[in-house]
Parts: C-alpha cells; sequence; structure tokens
C-alpha cells in the first residue's frame, strides 16, 4: 500500500497557528502505521547560522520541560548536525519510538516565515547539498530563507527573531501533543478502573 504524502503549510502570522499545529500534529501521530511506546523529538542544525538553529532552538526548549517523558536529540548546547547525525540515529530504538524530527529549510520567498508539518522524514542538508539520512516518521521544518542563490549565505543572514518565534511555536506544539499522549493512559486506566468497580 502506498503512503499518501501529506504537507501542510501553517503561517506564523496566523495568531492561531499553534493551535492548528498542535492539532494537526496530534492527528498526524495517530495515523502512524507503527506500535511505539517512546516519542524522540530530534532537532537537526547548528548554532553557528541563525538559519539553521531552529531544529537546535525547538530541542533546547523541549530539553526544559521535564514533566514528559521523552527523548530530545540536538540543542543549541548539543547539536545534531552533518558530522554526528548517523551515531545519532543509531542511539534511537526506531522499533519502539515515535521520532519527530525538526529542521530549517528554504523555499519560495512567499514561503518564508511558514512552517511545515509532513507525514515524511526529513532529508537533512538536501538544501544546502548535503546527502544525509533521512530522519523522523513525521517532520516539522521552519521556511527560514529562499532557495536557489547562496542558501548558506542566506542561512547566516537570518532574522534571529523569525527563527525563534518559528520555535516557540513548534516547541510549544510538540508539548501539547506530549501532553495529550501521555494523558490518554491515565484516561484509559480511570475508565477501566469505573468499569471494574
Amino acid at each position: 500500500m502506498v503512503k499518501v504524502v501529506k504537507k501542510t503549510h501553517f503561517t506564523t502570522d496566523d495568531k492561531m497557528c499553534q493551535f492548528k499545529l498542535g492539532k494537526a500534529i496530534l492527528g498526524m501521530t495517530s495515523e502512524v502505521k507503527k506500535e511505539y511506546n517512546r516519542i524522540a523529538v530530534v532537532g537537526i542544525g547548528s548554532d553557528r547560522a541563525t538559519g539553521d538553529s531552529f531544529g537546535p532552538l525547538v530541542g533546547h526548549m523541549l530539553s526544559k520541560c521535564r514533566i514528559y517523558d521523552f527523548d530530545v536529540y540536538g540543542t543549541i548546547l548539543n547539536p545534531v548536525h552533518a558530522q554526528n547525525i548517523e551515531e545519532t540515529l543509531k542511539s534511537i530504538d526506531h522499533s519502539n519510538t515515535l521520532v519527530i524530527a525538526v529542521d530549517a529549510s528554504v523555499g519560495n520567498p512567499e514561503h518564508i516565515g511558514n512552517i511545515v508539518l509532513s507525514n515524511q522524514p526529513i532529508k537533512p542538508g538536501s538544501g544546502v547539498g548535503k546527502d544525509l539520512p533521512p530522519v523522523g516518521d513525521i517532520s516539522i521544518s521552519a521556511i527560514v530563507a529562499m532557495a536557489g542563490f547562496l542558501p548558506l549565505v542566506m542561512l547566516q543572514n537570518t532574522s534571529l527573531g523569525m527563527v525563534y518565534k518559528m520555535a516557540e511555536i513548534a516547541s510549544n506544539s510538540i508539548r501539547h501533543v506530549l501532553y495529550k499522549q501521555q494523558l490518554e493512559p491515565v484516561r484509559k486506566n480511570k475508565i477501566n478502573l469505573h468499569i471494574q468497580i
């Protein structure tokens, strides 16, 4: 059976962006055809270029969220990038883990500032000519710069304010999914307890 590719754009200018993105991620995780009891977020990128810091910023924000049981790979202090991505992926039990990949991307000028949610893995570095392994059962990418001419220079000159805003929206949306995912077993236990009584 061929998997239908789903890709949705969310504009961060929309005041409802975080709510819509969180709801869409939750819906997409429920469609993943895989048994898992862990969630891992892999923030891909580097703190050395503003535009490329989206993934590490999301990872950094989520790493401060201690109340949920999940794994974070890729933060500002310990980024996941071209040199260590293969080693990082080997350390994840993919058979038992839902992997959410987070990365910056380049695109059309009219899409800069959009967050894109997909049920496909991310191909890190493809916008700047790198050949790295695909990451994620689902993926969240932020379009931070224009594709085409000198993408590395464009990433260096991306607005930190825009990237930070996008990272906050994405991390809060993922936090919502973690809350919902880990609340469901509690609800089911309460229902079972009520039936037994």
